[in-house]
């Protein structure tokens, strides 16, 4: 650090043997000899330059492993080689790790706060090195406690951030909810699978106890091929949700239905300069007069699916039969030569268009929403043993299969083929493919029953994952953030497996556990994650590089003609 003595006080530190304690070895306990002092190290402080000077001390005790090896035990106030103090770096680990600034963020608020200017790089290799640092510390917490847990429950799946690039897996332990491992596949098959998890069992010491994932065929491969006698649990999520997904998107296009027509009611679309005579109150904007009426409409459509509990297009369905009702009971007594009448009943009329057209396709949603409501409740019904379980859920899909049985040409379960979700998918084929993925999931849908914990469901992951990209998201500003992901998802998901209090405890420690060595190593597989994530980036080449290597290629150039002709 450069610091000019004309512009910046300096204040020299001498750090001794701590004061409350006697000058004994902390190893053998004999008495210490002091030895000399340091060159110094100079750094940044809060509220100014400190110059610190460490005074080293040595033990007497020839037997001792610290015989002759100069150090001192007082808690160190600036990591090794850096410019900044302890108290610094702990502070932009809290900024950025605990509430997710980014380094433009930080740097405003330190200058704000403390005065201090710190570069935008500076910061960013401090959150780099601290990124590496606590995903070693929670590295060192997990195998702590997979050392005497000595078995893991393993949820995997992977997250494909975009569709150019290669996904990130995650592999975790339910018992203990920690992270095993972070991996960027191109490819995950089965026998990449199972290297990795291999390789997380030989590394952890631990045993496995069973899978849990959300039925991908690869996983599903691993697990017949290489661990078929260790149970294998289907997540309850996605199978609710792969049934709820073709409920869902026939709702959503009976939404985009009403909305259409909504939109296109005269008394919302007119102009706002178009008046009309409303008697008493004279001529007026139609919209004016109706400006409560067009509100109320509008805010029908606002509506939202809440996966799993309700649906937007039933709820709008709902409430415009009940505003067409309200309308046709006040109509009944207005005057019918009333222009306001009039819009009222043109107004009613359109709408009770829509909705008798749209009462089959309401009847069906709302059929099928009860049913799932049935299937969901008793699925995770806790009360019941597994054998009492299997037998309602297989009621359940038994009896929407004798209602659809033979139709569509589909006489036995085995003819039943999976398709994507539609819009304009039958009642009758939506129940088919339910029954379908019933049988399908069956043979892992109650297996938590044999684990230690009842671990039905991966979808913490799910939302792992998801506050993984709104972190990242937050601190760059972009919403396209699967380059960041593949980067840094592994320290983001850790950290958020570990929970804040952990990232405080380890960051509060930091100058305990801060191995300069390990740090260095990470930073290396950082920056090759950085170099092979940005490799295909547009604007990354040099032309002349290129250009002279291809020149370099073609020794011996052939000589160009000359075209004689006509001269």
């Amino acid at each position: 650090m450069r610091v000019s003595p004309k512009h910046q006080r300096i204040r020299t530190v001498y750090v001794k043997f701590p004061y409350h304690s006697i000058r004994e070895c902390c190893v053998c306990h004999h008495l210490m000899r002091k030895q000399y002092p340091t060159g110094g190290h100079l750094y940044r402080e809060f509220d100014g330059i400190v110059q610190e000077i460490r005074i080293l001390y040595c033990c007497r005790n020839p037997k001792c492993d610290l015989y002759q090896k100069p150090y001192n035990p007082s808690p160190m106030t600036v990591l090794p080689y850096k410019r900044f103090s302890l108290a610094v770096w702990q502070w932009i680990g809290r900024e950025g790790r605990i509430f997710h600034l980014n380094p433009q963020q930080i740097q405003d608020r330190m200058i704000e706060d403390f005065g201090i200017s710190i570069s935008l790089t500076t910061i960013q290799n401090c959150l780099n090195e601290l990124d590496i640092y606590l995903a070693n510390q929670i590295d060192q917490k997990t195998m702590t406690i997979l050392l005497t847990q000595k078995t893991i429950l393993l949820a995997l799946d992977g997250q494909k951030p975009d569709k150019e690039g290669n996904a990130l897996w995650l592999f975790t332990d339910l018992l203990s909810q920690r992270v095993l491992h972070v991996s960027i596949l191109q490819n995950a098959d089965a026998l990449t699978l199972h290297t990795i998890v291999e390789q997380i069992l030989t590394t952890f010491h631990v045993s496995l106890c069973g899978l849990v994932s959300d039925k991908q065929n690869s996983i599903t491969a691993m697990h017949d091929t290489y661990y078929p006698t260790i149970p294998h649990q289907y997540c309850h999520f996605h199978f609710l949700q792969n049934l709820w997904n073709h409920l869902e998107v026939k709702d959503s296009h009976l939404h985009s239905q009403l909305a259409k027509v909504v939109n296109h009611l005269y008394i919302l679309r007119v102009s706002k300069q178009i008046t009309g005579d409303f008697g008493e109150l004279g001529r007026q904007p139609i919209r004016t007069i109706l400006a409560k009426l067009e509100k109320q409409l509008r805010k029908v459509l606002k509506g939202r699916t809440k996966k799993f509990e309700n649906l937007r297009g039933i709820q709008a369905h709902d409430r415009l039969t009940e505003y067409v009702q309200e309308m046709n009971t006040s109509l009944t007594t207005a005057p019918s030569s009333s222009y306001l009448v009039k819009l009222l009943k043109q107004t009613v009329c359109e709408l009770q268009e829509i909705l008798t057209q749209e009462a089959t396709t309401v009847e069906e949603c709302k059929s099928l929403f009860t049913q799932f409501q049935k299937i969901r409740k008793d699925l995770g019904d806790e009360s019941q043993p597994k054998d009492q379980k299997i037998a309602i859920l297989d009621q359940h899909f038994q009896t929407i299969w004798e209602q659809v049985q033979g139709k569509e040409g589909k006489p036995s379960i085995d003819d039943l083929r999976s398709f994507l979700p539609q819009k304009d998918t039958s009642l009758i084929k939506i129940q088919q493919e339910w029954v379908r993925l019933y049988y399908s999931y069956r043979p892992g849908l109650f297996t938590y029953y044999d684990f230690p914990i009842p671990a039905k469901t991966n979808s913490i992951m799910e939302s792992s994952f998801g506050e993984e990209k709104g972190h990242l998201i937050k601190r760059s500003g972009k919403g396209k953030v699967g380059s960041q992901i593949r980067i840094r998802g592994e320290y983001e998901l850790k950290q958020i497996y570990a929970g804040k209090e952990e990232v405080k405890q380890i960051l509060s420690q930091l100058e305990n556990s801060y191995e300069r060595e390990d740090i260095q190593q990470g930073l290396i597989l950082l920056a090759a994650r950085q170099a092979e994530e940005s490799e295909n980036w547009q604007n990354t080449g040099n032309l002349s590089t290129i250009l002279d290597e291809l020149f370099k290629q073609i020794k011996k150039p052939e000589k160009i003609r000359e075209n004689r002709s006509g001269r």
